[in-house]
C-alpha cells in the first residue's frame, strides 16, 4: 500500500490561478508555479538558486513545454534571472513557468543537467505536451548513488505537479477518434516546399490510438524551421530511402505527423485532407 504524502501548498496571491509554492514535508524539493504576467513581482526565496524550469504554452491547439536549467554559481543570479531572459524574448511563446529547486541550494551544474535530460525524456514519453527543446539535453556524468537521489527529486516534482493539476509527465488516457468515422479513410497531404523546390505528397490513416503516416509517403529532406524534439527523434528513427518512407510511422496527433513529413511546423488538422479535399478537422466534426 502506498504511504500518505503531505504536500504543503501556498497560494502566494490568494488565488489558484496565481503564483503557487509547493513543498513535501521532510524533503528539500521546492516547486513554484509562476504565471508569466507575474514574473516581475517574483523575487522569491529560492529563485536565486540552481534549478530546472518548464515553460508551458500552446501552439495550434497543442500544449507545449520547453525544459531548461539555470545555475547560480557562475553569475550569482539563478533561475529568476534566466526566466527574465526568456520573458524579454518575444519569440518565446509561453504563459507560465514551473520551477524545481531545493531549500538548501543543493543542486549543482551536474545535477541540473541530469534533471533537464530526465524531465525532457519523461515529457516526450508522456506525449501530453509537444517538447520545444531543439537539442537533446546531455545527462552528464553522475554517480549511481547521486542518480538515485535525483530520481527521487524527479518523482517528487511529478507528484507535486500532478497534485496541482499539471499532469505533464503522465501519459494521457487512450481515447480513440469517434467510432462513427471509418479508420479506412485515407488522408492526403500535398504542399510545395519552397527550399526543396517541389511538392511533397504523403498519405495518412487514423488508428485507434493516433495517426499513421503510410509507407510510400514522400518525406522532405530539408528542415525548414524549428522542429520539436519528438519530431526530430521520429525523423531520425524512420526508415527513409530516396525521399520515401519505407515503413509506417505513427503519431499521437495529426500536427506532428504533418511536421514529420514536411520538416517544418505544420497544422495537421488543416494539412491532411480526404480525397475530396475535406480537411481532417471538418471530417471529424461532420
Amino acid at each position: 500500500m502506498a504511504r500518505a504524502v503531505a504536500i504543503s501548498l501556498i497560494l502566494l496571491d490568494g488565488t489558484a490561478d496565481g503564483r503557487i509554492k509547493c513543498t513535501i514535508n521532510g524533503r528539500t524539493s521546492i516547486v513554484f508555479k509562476i504565471p508569466r504576467r507575474d514574473l516581475s513581482k517574483s523575487k522569491l526565496d529560492g529563485l536565486e538558486y540552481d534549478g530546472v524550469y518548464f515553460l508551458l504554452g500552446a501552439e495550434d491547439s497543442q500544449q507545449t513545454i520547453y525544459i531548461g536549467q539555470a545555475g547560480s554559481r557562475k553569475n550569482g543570479k539563478g533561475i529568476l534571472s534566466r526566466l527574465n531572459e526568456h520573458d524579454r524574448n518575444p519569440d518565446k511563446n509561453w504563459t507560465e513557468a514551473i520551477i524545481l529547486t531545493t531549500s538548501d541550494n543543493s543542486f549543482g551544474a551536474t545535477e541540473i543537467s541530469w534533471l533537464e535530460n530526465k524531465f525532457c525524456n519523461m515529457a516526450i514519453k508522456a506525449t501530453r505536451y509537444a517538447v520545444k527543446n531543439v537539442n537533446d539535453p546531455s545527462p552528464g556524468n553522475i554517480t549511481e548513488e547521486r542518480a538515485i537521489g535525483l530520481e527521487d527529486q524527479a518523482e517528487c516534482a511529478k507528484l507535486i505537479l500532478s497534485a496541482i493539476g499539471y499532469k505533464i509527465f503522465e501519459p494521457p488516457p487512450k481515447t480513440p477518434p469517434p467510432a462513427v468515422k471509418s479508420y479506412e479513410e485515407i488522408f492526403y497531404l500535398s504542399r510545395r516546399v519552397k527550399k526543396l523546390g517541389r511538392t511533397i505528397n504523403a498519405q495518412m490513416k487514423r488508428t485507434a490510438t493516433g495517426y499513421r503516416v503510410l509507407a510510400g509517403s514522400e518525406i522532405s529532406p530539408i528542415v525548414d524551421g524549428e522542429l520539436s524534439l519528438n519530431v526530430k527523434n521520429a525523423r531520425n528513427a524512420a526508415k527513409i530511402v530516396d525521399g520515401r518512407l519505407k515503413e509506417d510511422m505513427e503519431f499521437d496527433k495529426p500536427s506532428p505527423a504533418a511536421t514529420f513529413v514536411l520538416a517544418m511546423p505544420a497544422d495537421g488538422n488543416s494539412c491532411w485532407k480526404t480525397k475530396d479535399g475535406v480537411s481532417l478537422k471538418k471530417f471529424l466534426q461532420e
